[in-house]
């Protein structure tokens, strides 16, 4: 196994966790499995009101790790009243697009919490948990609406007619765990994101040392697509997978999180987006 650390075991109630400290490392085998099991979220919507959306989390393999609910993630969906300033489109009826998904936690979190339209995407293996969780937790939907659809990132320039829609805002949660991904994930970006003044991309991801040169690369490669940062912070929670390297005491996660937008030079009139949409399938 080299430097990297071994899987320990942790017993909660009758239910034993095998726990790695960071599961991508382990994308060659298909050994390590968690149980699945329903977990539910407690969301601030504002000051004095919260959401709690409920999210099943199938047995996570290595090979399919978008059926785990991130750190991220939940960092992510906590944030989201925060960033309302930074991302005006969310109370004037927005189109919204998640990539990678993974449980649903942030897509259904937007749509719990604000008047639009959000399409959570993911790989074909995760799509049918997903469709499952955004069921599921439709009563909390009260003010948005979601829909569900398989999107691979590696595919955008094979199938540009089907996949480019035009979407107000991007989101995307811990969505590097390839040298591959960062490349993919901007690409997917300017597919699907409306090229206007007011579009927004929203990325939260774990600071992991193992993934710095692809959090660097991300950054460029968002830079060359002519995006910037209009807002950026860290903040840290607890992987409530990982654990410190003696297995005995869970460990402080720190993320990154940054609301992106258009430069003047990355706004392009010419745009069909109504048509665009249309095309893709997603929500008019």
């Amino acid at each position: 196994m080299g430097g990297r650390k071994l899987p320990t075991e942790r017993a909660v109630g009758q239910v034993r966790y095998v726990l790695v400290p960071n599961p991508a490392q382990y994308a060659e085998t298909d050994f390590i499995a968690f149980p699945s099991l329903s977990r539910t979220f407690n969301i601030p919507t504002s000051a004095e009101d919260a959401v709690s959306i409920t999210l099943y989390e199938p047995s996570l393999t290595a090979d399919n790790l978008g059926h785990k609910t991130w750190l991220a993630s939940y960092l992510l969906a906590k944030r989201l009243p925060s960033l309302l300033r930074y991302i005006p489109a969310l109370q004037s009826g927005a189109q919204v697009i998640e990539l990678g998904a993974g449980t649903g936690l942030v897509g259904i979190a937007v749509a719990a919490m604000f008047d639009v339209h959000v399409h959570l995407t993911d790989l074909p293996a995760i799509v049918p948990n997903l469709l499952a969780n955004t069921t599921v937790n439709l009563p909390n939907m009260a003010k948005g609406s979601t829909s569900v659809g398989e999107f691979d990132w590696s595919t955008v320039s094979d199938n540009c007619s089907k996949e480019h829609t035009a979407y107000d805002i991007v989101v995307a949660a811990d969505p590097l765990y390839s040298p591959q991904h960062p490349a993919w994930l901007v690409a997917a970006i300017d597919h699907v994101l409306k090229r206007d003044a007011g579009a927004r991309v929203v990325i939260e991801l774990p600071l992991r040392e193992a993934y710095v040169p692809e959090i660097a690369e991300l950054k460029l490669r968002m830079q060359g697509l002519d995006l910037v940062i209009l807002a950026e912070g860290t903040e840290t929670g607890i992987e409530d997978w990982e654990e410190n390297h003696l297995g005995s005491e869970k460990t402080q996660v720190m993320c990154w999180w940054a609301v992106w937008q258009w430069t003047a030079s990355g706004i392009s009139p010419t745009k069909d987006d109504a048509l665009n949409r249309a095309a893709w399938g997603g929500a008019e």
